[in-house]
């Protein structure tokens, strides 16, 4: 008869416990100081997102995760938090685009960039608006646009005024 295997001893299962412990904890406080929820407060991004629906935002999102389609929550001017897509990123790219920068609405509908800002960028022009800084190169658009204001009306945003990225 051959003996039975020798017991681990408790002290190495309890170090491994709370190894783990510790590891789960640590990326719970990464998870937390990362990701928080918003919460979509009107109808601007409709279909997407509806009025009173959760999402989760990646606060840490590089610049480099922000591009044209991503949508992102963000603070203006008066301190609310919006939720919108990037239309583009660039320095008064909306004055002057190529004639081939169109942008897609609702899914369907296709619309040349400088037709949307051209209201803007006429109140700029008439000292209705102030001339957005060169900081400010971030152009935000609902997907309602009936229904949103974004850059058509408050113009381009900072990248300091980004609060997280949605996560999809």
């Amino acid at each position: 008869m051959t003996p039975p295997p020798p017991e681990k001893p408790k002290t190495s299962i309890r170090r491994q416990t709370w190894i783990a412990v510790g590891v789960l904890l640590l990326l719970a406080l990464l998870l937390r100081l990362n990701v928080r929820q918003g919460r979509v407060s009107g109808p601007s991004m409709s279909p997407t997102y509806e009025n009173g629906e959760t999402v989760l935002v990646w606060k840490s999102a590089p610049r480099a995760t922000l591009k044209p389609g991503t949508v992102i929550i963000f603070r203006d001017t008066n301190g609310d938090e919006l939720i919108k897509r990037i239309a583009f990123i660039g320095p008064q790219y909306a004055r002057t685009p190529p004639n081939a920068d169109w942008t897609t609405i609702n899914g369907s509908r296709k619309i040349p960039l400088a037709l949307l800002f051209s209201d803007y960028y006429a109140r700029v022009a008439d000292g209705r608006n102030p001339v957005p800084s060169a900081d400010r190169d971030i152009y935000v658009l609902g997907d309602n646009l009936v229904e949103s204001d974004d850059s058509r009306h408050i113009g381009p945003i900072r990248a300091g005024q980004i609060l997280g990225k949605v996560v999809p």
